[in-house]
């Protein structure tokens, strides 16, 4: 039997002014040029109709569940300081059937590993992890405003009886984030700039030099820093699926 349905508190945006400010912040003149390209073509493509059905699986994602995980965040509205917000990418939500491509691109058994999901927004991945028999699930993410709706959700997806395994979410810059115990997924969709990136790759290569016998498998979603990842020694790249990327460290670089 589904628990009720207590819609979820939707947090405030700051004024126009506040987004404005935020959004140009720390930003040079062709960073904001490309942005707005960015946003635009974004906008565009929401309008094909892929785009709009798989708007409509999402709605139904969220109508089911009684989560929200489907609107999108301006980076403008997320609480990012000034020194992260250009290497961040604004909140968009992974499609509900992009895990199991992401399981099926990396070969990898899920009871074996500890999913991580580095940028998990609000944590709808981190919810499909739960339920896809990893024995433990964790989401990172910057953002309180995100972390705050993401264990809500969690909460939400648990009463409803989505999954058994309760999601944890650490909040936080993922670079700074230890990496767990044992053998580990990594999902990525494309959160973040190269810079951040690389400093997150080099805290893999040390857990993997700290422990030469688990396995750390990466698969890198909408990879537009993929290279970054192949070009570096201690890295290996495996299967390609659709618009992703696998990856499995096997030393420091």
């Amino acid at each position: 039997m589904n628990a009720p349905h207590h819609p979820l508190p939707t947090p405030t945006p700051p004024p126009f002014a506040a987004r404005l400010v935020r959004a140009l912040s720390g930003r040079t003149p062709g960073q904001i040029l490309a942005a707005t390209v960015k946003t635009l073509a974004q906008k565009l493509r929401r309008l094909t109709p892929a785009a709009r059905a798989a708007a409509r699986r999402d709605a139904a994602f969220d109508r089911q569940w009684g989560t929200d995980t489907s609107r999108e965040v301006t980076m403008s509205a997320l609480d990012f300081p000034a020194e992260l917000r250009s290497s961040s990418h604004h909140y968009q939500a992974s499609g509900a059937h992009i895990l199991d491509r992401t399981i099926a691109c990396a070969g990898i058994d899920p009871a074996t590993f500890t999913f991580v999901d580095l940028g998990c927004g609000k944590g709808r991945v981190v919810l499909l992890a739960a339920a896809r028999g990893f024995p433990r699930v964790i989401g990172v993410e910057y953002s309180p405003a995100l972390v705050a709706t993401a264990e809500l959700n969690a909460r939400q997806f648990l009463a409803r009886g989505g999954a058994t395994v309760t999601p944890v979410f650490w909040q936080g810059n993922a670079a700074d984030y230890p990496v767990p115990a044992g053998d580990v997924f990594v999902y990525l969709y494309n959160s973040f700039g190269a810079d951040i990136l690389a400093e997150c790759l080099a805290q893999i290569e040390r857990a993997k030099a700290d422990d030469p016998a688990r396995r750390i498998v990466m698969v890198y979603v909408n990879p537009q820093h993929g290279g970054l990842i192949a070009d570096r020694p201690g890295w290996r790249e495996g299967a390609a699926g659709d618009d992703m990327r696998c990856f499995e460290c096997e030393g420091a670089a």
